[in-house]
Protein backbone atom coordinates (compact mmCIF):
# COMPACT_ATOMS: atom_id res chain seq x y z
CA UNK A 1 0.00 0.00 0.00
CA UNK A 2 1.25 3.17 -1.27
CA UNK A 3 1.65 6.19 1.57
CA UNK A 4 -1.41 8.84 0.75
CA UNK A 5 -0.59 12.22 1.31
CA UNK A 6 -2.11 15.81 0.59
CA UNK A 7 -1.53 18.55 -1.56
CA UNK A 8 -0.56 20.26 1.01
CA UNK A 9 2.13 18.40 2.18
CA UNK A 10 3.32 17.40 -1.15
CA UNK A 11 3.91 21.36 -1.80
CA UNK A 12 5.94 21.40 1.58
CA UNK A 13 8.21 18.97 0.11
CA UNK A 14 8.24 20.10 -3.32
CA UNK A 15 10.00 23.16 -1.69
CA UNK A 16 12.16 21.27 0.97
CA UNK A 17 13.44 18.94 -1.88
CA UNK A 18 14.47 21.93 -3.88
CA UNK A 19 16.17 23.53 -1.67
CA UNK A 20 18.20 20.83 -0.84
CA UNK A 21 18.81 20.01 -4.38
CA UNK A 22 19.68 24.27 -5.02
CA UNK A 23 22.26 23.47 -2.10
CA UNK A 24 23.87 20.33 -3.51
CA UNK A 25 24.31 21.54 -6.97
CA UNK A 26 25.99 24.29 -5.69
CA UNK A 27 28.73 22.46 -4.04
CA UNK A 28 29.18 20.26 -7.41
CA UNK A 29 27.06 17.03 -6.76
CA UNK A 30 24.86 17.40 -9.56
CA UNK A 31 23.66 13.61 -9.30
CA UNK A 32 22.40 13.81 -5.68
CA UNK A 33 20.95 17.20 -6.44
CA UNK A 34 19.18 15.55 -9.60
CA UNK A 35 17.88 12.98 -7.36
CA UNK A 36 16.70 15.74 -5.05
CA UNK A 37 15.12 17.68 -8.11
CA UNK A 38 13.31 14.81 -9.36
CA UNK A 39 11.41 14.35 -6.47
CA UNK A 40 10.39 17.98 -5.92
CA UNK A 41 9.11 17.82 -9.27
CA UNK A 42 7.33 15.16 -9.21
CA UNK A 43 6.15 16.49 -5.79
CA UNK A 44 5.07 19.34 -7.25
CA UNK A 45 2.97 18.37 -10.42
CA UNK A 46 1.48 15.89 -8.43
CA UNK A 47 0.60 18.71 -6.06
CA UNK A 48 -0.90 20.91 -9.25
CA UNK A 49 -2.77 17.81 -10.08
CA UNK A 50 -4.58 17.21 -6.67
CA UNK A 51 -5.34 20.89 -6.62
CA UNK A 52 -6.54 21.43 -10.53
CA UNK A 53 -8.39 18.29 -9.83
CA UNK A 54 -9.90 18.77 -6.58
CA UNK A 55 -8.95 15.14 -4.96
CA UNK A 56 -7.99 14.86 -0.93
CA UNK A 57 -5.05 13.16 -1.39
CA UNK A 58 -2.63 11.30 -3.91
CA UNK A 59 -4.90 8.20 -3.76
CA UNK A 60 -6.34 9.82 -6.40
CA UNK A 61 -3.22 9.50 -8.50
CA UNK A 62 -1.46 6.74 -10.44
CA UNK A 63 1.45 8.34 -12.01
CA UNK A 64 4.36 6.63 -10.69
CA UNK A 65 7.39 8.75 -11.77
CA UNK A 66 6.53 9.53 -15.15
CA UNK A 67 6.96 13.23 -15.57
CA UNK A 68 5.89 13.30 -18.94
CA UNK A 69 2.32 12.05 -18.14
CA UNK A 70 1.68 14.50 -15.25
CA UNK A 71 2.78 17.78 -17.35
CA UNK A 72 0.75 16.07 -20.51
CA UNK A 73 -2.01 16.00 -18.18
CA UNK A 74 -1.45 19.15 -16.41
CA UNK A 75 -1.46 20.83 -20.28
CA UNK A 76 2.16 22.44 -19.55
CA UNK A 77 3.59 24.61 -22.35
CA UNK A 78 4.19 23.17 -25.56
CA UNK A 79 7.90 24.02 -25.23
CA UNK A 80 8.71 22.48 -21.65
CA UNK A 81 6.46 19.10 -23.11
CA UNK A 82 8.88 18.94 -26.45
CA UNK A 83 12.06 19.05 -24.17
CA UNK A 84 10.40 16.10 -21.96
CA UNK A 85 9.82 14.38 -24.75
CA UNK A 86 13.33 14.58 -26.00
CA UNK A 87 14.59 13.31 -22.45
CA UNK A 88 12.49 10.18 -22.78
CA UNK A 89 15.32 8.29 -23.21
CA UNK A 90 18.66 9.58 -21.49
CA UNK A 91 22.56 8.01 -22.16
CA UNK A 92 24.50 6.23 -19.66
CA UNK A 93 28.37 6.98 -19.56
CA UNK A 94 30.55 4.93 -21.20
CA UNK A 95 27.80 3.62 -23.72
CA UNK A 96 26.48 1.55 -21.43
CA UNK A 97 22.81 1.69 -23.19
CA UNK A 98 20.32 4.80 -21.92
CA UNK A 99 17.47 4.88 -19.45
CA UNK A 100 13.89 5.86 -19.45
CA UNK A 101 13.51 9.27 -17.94
CA UNK A 102 10.73 7.87 -15.63
CA UNK A 103 13.59 5.48 -14.20
CA UNK A 104 16.00 8.53 -13.43
CA UNK A 105 15.80 8.25 -10.03
CA UNK A 106 16.89 4.88 -9.84
CA UNK A 107 20.12 6.05 -11.64
CA UNK A 108 20.89 8.73 -9.34
CA UNK A 109 19.88 6.62 -5.72
CA UNK A 110 22.20 3.86 -7.07
CA UNK A 111 24.72 5.68 -8.60
CA UNK A 112 24.60 5.01 -12.32
CA UNK A 113 26.33 8.06 -14.50
CA UNK A 114 24.57 9.88 -16.81
CA UNK A 115 26.12 11.07 -19.72
CA UNK A 116 27.20 15.05 -18.65
CA UNK A 117 25.23 16.41 -21.60
CA UNK A 118 21.92 14.64 -21.21
CA UNK A 119 22.49 15.27 -17.46
CA UNK A 120 22.82 18.68 -17.45
CA UNK A 121 19.59 18.67 -20.01
CA UNK A 122 17.61 17.25 -17.82
CA UNK A 123 18.78 19.20 -14.34
CA UNK A 124 17.64 22.14 -16.61
CA UNK A 125 14.62 20.57 -17.14
CA UNK A 126 13.77 19.46 -13.71
CA UNK A 127 14.47 23.35 -12.82
CA UNK A 128 11.77 24.22 -15.08
CA UNK A 129 9.10 21.72 -13.99
CA UNK A 130 9.45 23.07 -10.20
CA UNK A 131 9.43 26.77 -11.07
CA UNK A 132 6.32 25.94 -13.56
CA UNK A 133 4.77 24.65 -10.75
CA UNK A 134 5.33 27.23 -8.04
CA UNK A 135 4.03 29.36 -10.71
CA UNK A 136 1.22 27.91 -11.54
Amino acid sequence: MALQVGAKALKASRARLRQGGDRLDAVGDTPTACLLLFYAAECGMKERLLTRGGHRDSAALDYQHDLRRMAKDLKMPRDMADRLDKLQSCRLQQALGTIAMADLHQAWRYGAKLDIEDEKAVHAALCELISWCEQD
